[in-house]
Protein backbone atom coordinates (compact mmCIF):
# COMPACT_ATOMS: atom_id res chain seq x y z
CA UNK A 1 0.00 0.00 0.00
CA UNK A 2 1.04 3.62 -0.40
CA UNK A 3 0.65 6.64 1.82
CA UNK A 4 -1.75 9.25 0.46
CA UNK A 5 -1.76 11.52 3.51
CA UNK A 6 1.01 10.70 6.00
CA UNK A 7 -0.15 8.21 8.65
CA UNK A 8 -3.81 8.97 7.91
CA UNK A 9 -4.89 7.95 4.40
CA UNK A 10 -3.64 5.04 2.31
CA UNK A 11 -4.34 3.79 -1.20
CA UNK A 12 -3.63 0.86 -3.47
CA UNK A 13 -4.28 -0.05 -7.09
CA UNK A 14 -5.23 -3.74 -7.10
CA UNK A 15 -4.08 -4.93 -10.53
CA UNK A 16 -3.05 -8.35 -11.84
CA UNK A 17 0.16 -8.23 -9.82
CA UNK A 18 -1.95 -8.78 -6.67
CA UNK A 19 -2.18 -12.57 -6.56
CA UNK A 20 -4.56 -12.88 -3.60
CA UNK A 21 -7.56 -11.98 -5.79
CA UNK A 22 -9.09 -13.13 -9.08
CA UNK A 23 -10.11 -9.47 -9.62
CA UNK A 24 -13.84 -10.08 -10.00
CA UNK A 25 -15.92 -8.04 -7.57
CA UNK A 26 -19.51 -8.52 -8.78
CA UNK A 27 -21.60 -11.69 -8.91
CA UNK A 28 -22.58 -10.87 -12.48
CA UNK A 29 -19.66 -9.81 -14.64
CA UNK A 30 -19.80 -8.49 -18.17
CA UNK A 31 -21.71 -10.46 -20.80
CA UNK A 32 -24.05 -11.81 -18.05
CA UNK A 33 -21.54 -14.39 -16.84
CA UNK A 34 -22.39 -15.57 -13.35
CA UNK A 35 -19.52 -15.64 -10.89
CA UNK A 36 -19.60 -17.81 -7.75
CA UNK A 37 -20.61 -15.72 -4.74
CA UNK A 38 -17.80 -17.29 -2.72
CA UNK A 39 -15.21 -16.04 -5.22
CA UNK A 40 -16.54 -12.48 -5.13
CA UNK A 41 -16.69 -12.54 -1.33
CA UNK A 42 -13.11 -13.80 -1.09
CA UNK A 43 -11.87 -11.08 -3.44
CA UNK A 44 -13.55 -8.38 -1.38
CA UNK A 45 -12.19 -9.88 1.83
CA UNK A 46 -8.66 -9.80 0.39
CA UNK A 47 -9.01 -6.02 0.06
CA UNK A 48 -10.37 -5.65 3.59
CA UNK A 49 -7.55 -7.78 4.99
CA UNK A 50 -4.90 -5.90 3.08
CA UNK A 51 -5.83 -2.61 4.75
CA UNK A 52 -6.91 -4.10 8.11
CA UNK A 53 -10.16 -2.32 7.27
CA UNK A 54 -13.73 -2.82 8.46
CA UNK A 55 -15.42 -3.02 5.05
CA UNK A 56 -15.09 -2.15 1.37
CA UNK A 57 -17.66 -0.24 -0.70
CA UNK A 58 -17.82 -1.43 -4.30
CA UNK A 59 -20.49 0.52 -6.14
CA UNK A 60 -22.82 -0.63 -8.89
CA UNK A 61 -21.27 1.68 -11.48
CA UNK A 62 -23.46 2.93 -14.33
CA UNK A 63 -21.34 5.58 -16.10
CA UNK A 64 -23.31 8.38 -14.47
CA UNK A 65 -22.48 11.31 -12.19
CA UNK A 66 -24.09 10.31 -8.89
CA UNK A 67 -21.98 10.51 -5.72
CA UNK A 68 -23.12 8.89 -2.48
CA UNK A 69 -22.45 10.16 1.03
CA UNK A 70 -21.58 7.09 3.10
CA UNK A 71 -21.95 9.09 6.31
CA UNK A 72 -25.71 8.91 5.72
CA UNK A 73 -25.54 5.12 5.60
CA UNK A 74 -23.88 2.59 3.33
CA UNK A 75 -26.03 0.89 0.69
CA UNK A 76 -23.84 -1.73 -0.97
CA UNK A 77 -26.31 -2.25 -3.82
CA UNK A 78 -26.66 1.40 -4.78
CA UNK A 79 -26.10 2.48 -8.37
CA UNK A 80 -23.58 5.33 -8.34
CA UNK A 81 -20.16 6.15 -9.71
CA UNK A 82 -18.53 7.81 -6.74
CA UNK A 83 -18.55 8.04 -2.98
CA UNK A 84 -17.34 10.25 -0.14
CA UNK A 85 -16.72 9.25 3.47
CA UNK A 86 -15.31 10.48 6.76
CA UNK A 87 -15.44 6.98 8.26
CA UNK A 88 -12.25 5.28 9.35
CA UNK A 89 -11.68 1.80 7.97
CA UNK A 90 -14.22 1.98 5.12
CA UNK A 91 -12.40 1.34 1.84
CA UNK A 92 -13.78 3.26 -1.14
CA UNK A 93 -13.19 1.22 -4.28
CA UNK A 94 -13.57 2.03 -7.98
CA UNK A 95 -13.68 -0.63 -10.70
CA UNK A 96 -12.19 0.20 -14.09
CA UNK A 97 -10.87 -1.50 -17.19
CA UNK A 98 -9.90 1.57 -19.29
CA UNK A 99 -11.94 4.38 -17.68
CA UNK A 100 -10.24 6.80 -15.29
CA UNK A 101 -10.35 6.15 -11.53
CA UNK A 102 -9.74 9.14 -9.26
CA UNK A 103 -8.93 9.05 -5.54
CA UNK A 104 -9.10 12.19 -3.39
CA UNK A 105 -8.37 13.27 0.18
CA UNK A 106 -8.47 16.45 2.21
CA UNK A 107 -5.08 17.55 3.47
CA UNK A 108 -5.97 16.63 7.06
CA UNK A 109 -6.98 13.11 6.04
CA UNK A 110 -10.49 13.38 7.46
CA UNK A 111 -12.45 13.32 4.19
CA UNK A 112 -11.82 11.00 1.24
CA UNK A 113 -13.56 10.45 -2.08
CA UNK A 114 -13.35 8.22 -5.13
CA UNK A 115 -15.01 8.20 -8.53
CA UNK A 116 -15.25 6.27 -11.78
CA UNK A 117 -14.71 8.69 -14.66
CA UNK A 118 -15.69 7.26 -17.98
CA UNK A 119 -16.17 9.81 -20.74
CA UNK A 120 -19.92 10.04 -20.05
CA UNK A 121 -19.52 10.63 -16.34
CA UNK A 122 -16.65 13.05 -16.79
CA UNK A 123 -18.63 15.02 -19.34
CA UNK A 124 -21.63 15.02 -16.96
CA UNK A 125 -19.51 16.68 -14.23
CA UNK A 126 -19.01 13.77 -11.86
CA UNK A 127 -15.71 15.35 -10.79
CA UNK A 128 -17.46 18.57 -9.75
CA UNK A 129 -20.08 16.58 -7.83
CA UNK A 130 -17.41 14.61 -5.98
CA UNK A 131 -15.30 17.61 -5.02
CA UNK A 132 -18.37 19.64 -4.05
CA UNK A 133 -19.58 16.96 -1.63
CA UNK A 134 -16.12 16.75 -0.07
CA UNK A 135 -16.06 20.51 0.39
CA UNK A 136 -19.47 20.35 2.08
CA UNK A 137 -17.68 18.22 4.69
CA UNK A 138 -15.03 20.95 5.10
CA UNK A 139 -12.39 19.28 2.96
CA UNK A 140 -9.67 21.73 1.97
CA UNK A 141 -6.43 21.58 -0.01
CA UNK A 142 -7.68 18.42 -1.68
CA UNK A 143 -5.11 16.03 -3.14
CA UNK A 144 -6.05 13.81 -6.10
CA UNK A 145 -4.62 10.73 -7.75
CA UNK A 146 -5.54 9.86 -11.33
CA UNK A 147 -5.12 6.10 -11.63
CA UNK A 148 -4.21 3.84 -14.56
CA UNK A 149 -6.44 4.26 -17.60
CA UNK A 150 -6.43 4.01 -21.36
CA UNK A 151 -4.03 6.59 -22.75
CA UNK A 152 -4.40 8.73 -25.85
CA UNK A 153 -2.18 6.52 -28.02
CA UNK A 154 -4.68 3.64 -27.55
CA UNK A 155 -8.01 5.46 -27.49
CA UNK A 156 -9.43 5.94 -30.99
CA UNK A 157 -12.86 7.59 -31.32
CA UNK A 158 -15.08 8.51 -34.24
CA UNK A 159 -16.13 11.89 -35.57
CA UNK A 160 -19.49 11.91 -33.77
CA UNK A 161 -17.70 11.44 -30.45
CA UNK A 162 -15.30 14.28 -31.31
CA UNK A 163 -18.13 16.64 -32.31
CA UNK A 164 -19.93 15.97 -29.02
CA UNK A 165 -16.95 17.23 -27.03
CA UNK A 166 -16.45 20.23 -29.27
CA UNK A 167 -20.10 21.20 -28.76
CA UNK A 168 -19.53 21.10 -25.00
CA UNK A 169 -16.54 23.43 -25.37
CA UNK A 170 -14.51 24.21 -28.51
CA UNK A 171 -11.39 24.27 -26.33
CA UNK A 172 -11.80 20.51 -25.85
CA UNK A 173 -10.09 20.14 -29.23
CA UNK A 174 -6.80 20.15 -27.32
CA UNK A 175 -7.59 16.62 -26.08
CA UNK A 176 -7.77 15.16 -29.61
CA UNK A 177 -5.20 14.39 -32.26
CA UNK A 178 -5.82 12.91 -35.70
CA UNK A 179 -5.94 9.13 -36.01
CA UNK A 180 -4.32 7.40 -39.01
CA UNK A 181 -7.87 6.43 -40.02
CA UNK A 182 -9.89 9.15 -41.79
CA UNK A 183 -12.58 10.85 -39.68
CA UNK A 184 -11.23 9.33 -36.47
CA UNK A 185 -9.30 10.82 -33.56
CA UNK A 186 -7.20 9.79 -30.59
CA UNK A 187 -8.70 11.08 -27.33
CA UNK A 188 -6.83 11.94 -24.13
CA UNK A 189 -9.40 11.05 -21.46
CA UNK A 190 -7.02 11.31 -18.45
CA UNK A 191 -6.07 14.88 -19.40
CA UNK A 192 -9.74 15.76 -19.78
CA UNK A 193 -10.40 14.42 -16.26
CA UNK A 194 -7.38 16.33 -14.95
CA UNK A 195 -8.83 19.55 -16.37
CA UNK A 196 -12.14 18.81 -14.64
CA UNK A 197 -10.28 18.42 -11.34
CA UNK A 198 -8.55 21.76 -11.81
CA UNK A 199 -11.83 23.43 -12.72
CA UNK A 200 -13.25 22.06 -9.45
CA UNK A 201 -10.42 23.72 -7.54
CA UNK A 202 -8.09 20.75 -7.10
CA UNK A 203 -4.49 21.69 -7.87
CA UNK A 204 -2.50 18.97 -6.07
CA UNK A 205 -2.83 16.21 -8.67
CA UNK A 206 -0.69 13.09 -9.10
CA UNK A 207 -1.24 11.25 -12.35
CA UNK A 208 -0.31 7.70 -13.27
CA UNK A 209 0.48 7.28 -16.96
CA UNK A 210 0.18 3.49 -17.29
CA UNK A 211 -1.81 2.54 -20.38
CA UNK A 212 -4.31 -0.17 -19.48
CA UNK A 213 -4.76 -1.14 -23.14
CA UNK A 214 -1.08 -1.81 -23.88
CA UNK A 215 -0.12 -3.51 -20.59
CA UNK A 216 -2.02 -6.85 -20.58
CA UNK A 217 0.33 -8.46 -18.07
CA UNK A 218 -0.74 -5.90 -15.45
CA UNK A 219 -4.16 -4.52 -16.37
CA UNK A 220 -7.50 -5.75 -17.69
CA UNK A 221 -8.81 -3.67 -20.61
CA UNK A 222 -12.31 -3.74 -22.01
CA UNK A 223 -11.24 -2.18 -25.31
CA UNK A 224 -8.37 -4.62 -25.71
CA UNK A 225 -10.75 -7.53 -25.14
CA UNK A 226 -12.97 -6.17 -27.91
CA UNK A 227 -9.99 -6.15 -30.27
CA UNK A 228 -8.68 -9.60 -29.35
CA UNK A 229 -9.76 -13.02 -28.11
CA UNK A 230 -9.06 -12.03 -24.50
CA UNK A 231 -12.01 -12.60 -22.19
CA UNK A 232 -13.17 -9.53 -20.28
CA UNK A 233 -14.06 -10.56 -16.73
CA UNK A 234 -11.59 -8.82 -14.43
CA UNK A 235 -11.37 -5.23 -13.24
CA UNK A 236 -8.73 -2.97 -11.78
CA UNK A 237 -9.73 -1.89 -8.28
CA UNK A 238 -8.49 1.55 -7.20
CA UNK A 239 -8.91 1.98 -3.45
CA UNK A 240 -8.49 4.57 -0.72
CA UNK A 241 -9.11 4.39 3.04
CA UNK A 242 -8.81 6.49 6.20
CA UNK A 243 -6.67 4.45 8.59
CA UNK A 244 -8.33 2.97 11.63
CA UNK A 245 -6.90 4.24 14.89
CA UNK A 246 -7.83 0.93 16.51
CA UNK A 247 -6.41 -1.29 13.77
CA UNK A 248 -4.44 -4.23 15.16
CA UNK A 249 -1.84 -4.71 13.93
CA UNK A 250 -1.51 -1.07 12.88
CA UNK A 251 -1.36 -0.23 9.19
CA UNK A 252 2.17 -0.24 7.83
CA UNK A 253 3.76 0.56 4.54
CA UNK A 254 5.03 -2.36 2.46
CA UNK A 255 6.44 -1.24 -0.86
CA UNK A 256 6.53 -4.82 -2.12
CA UNK A 257 2.84 -5.57 -1.42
Amino acid sequence: MEKFIDDKVYYKIFDRSFKQSSHIYNKKSKFNQLVPAEEVKANKQSVINYFAATNVLILQQVHGNKIIDTDLGVDFNLEADGAVTTQEGLVLAIQTADCVPILLSSDNGKVIGAAHCGWRGAKANIVHNLVNLMKQKWASNIKALIGPAIQQSSYEVDQEYFIGFIKENPENAVFFIDSPRPHHYMFDLPSYVELKLKQAGVENIVRMTDDTYSMPERYPSYRRSCHSTEEYRQNILSTIVIARNDASPPLSINKNS
